[in-house]
């Protein structure tokens, strides 16, 4: 559940409202429902019924009682989403913070499917500071595929100018298998795609996909979560390619 941002007194970590922005919305760990909680006991109850299948009951009754729902170790989990940043919470309180000016995001989307249905999603947002710390949140929180889209806007509105004027002075921007450069995009060993040759960049099936004129199939191609600052990366292209035209 998304809900507005309720400040509480930290512990330990100090977080800088005066650096970070005010508070927008806060990602509480998400609870199971009840049709799924009676779901699980019952299992439990069946196979506790079974003495060969106890150890399995044991072990979902404990993975039962680690859930949010039972947990408050797990409940007190939190991501709070600030104008310039986001801070992560345990039950002792603030564990780490990151700011969006110098935040590297990747972001991993898997998708399951059984006979063509989708049947599960895994998300995991990656948040590393330029000195190494790194915060890895995943569908433990509520909502996290907004949470994912609101960090990589977060790292577009507070770096994209830097980057951009980077660009433009002629110095190369890495974003992991792809350098931007003023004159073009250099997709590694393929070579490099000058703009007025790049018709345009897909984005599908988990992949980013560089199309050119002249080419019925991509260039290169690359999974998303191999980009660093996915977002970012799209809209400096996106930029560079207009100041062409």
């Amino acid at each position: 559940m998304t809900v507005p941002y309720a400040p509480t007194a930290p512990q330990g970590l100090v977080v800088d409202e005066s650096e970070l922005g005010p508070g927008v919305f806060t990602y509480w760990a998400k609870r199971w429902g009840t049709g799924r909680q009676f779901v699980m006991w019952f299992m439990i109850v069946a196979l506790f019924a079974s003495v060969v299948l106890s150890p399995i009951a044991i072990f979902f009754l404990v993975m039962v009682l680690r859930l949010p729902n039972h947990s408050k170790k797990a409940a007190a989990k939190r991501v709070d989403l600030h104008q310039r940043g986001v801070v992560v919470y345990d039950v002792n309180g603030p564990v780490a913070v990151h700011r969006f000016a110098t935040l590297t995001a990747h972001q991993r989307i898997t998708e399951s499917y059984y006979n063509g249905v989708r049947t599960n999603t895994q998300y995991l947002l990656t948040l590393t500071e330029p000195d190494g710390r790194s915060t890895k949140l995943t569908q433990f929180y509520d909502n996290i595929q907004h949470l994912i889209q609101t960090v990589q806007q977060g790292v577009v509105e507070a770096q994209l100018p830097r980057v951009l004027a980077a660009a433009q002075a002629g110095y190369p921007v890495p974003f992991g298998p792809f350098t931007v450069t003023q004159q073009g995009l250099v997709c590694g060993t393929k070579g490099t795609v000058t703009w007025p040759l790049l018709d345009r960049i897909t984005v599908g099936q988990g992949s980013v996909r560089v199309m050119v004129h002249g080419r019925r199939t991509a260039l290169a191609a690359k999974p998303i979560a191999q980009i660093p600052n996915y977002g970012l990366f799209l809209a400096l292209v996106s930029n560079l390619r207009a100041a062409q035209r």
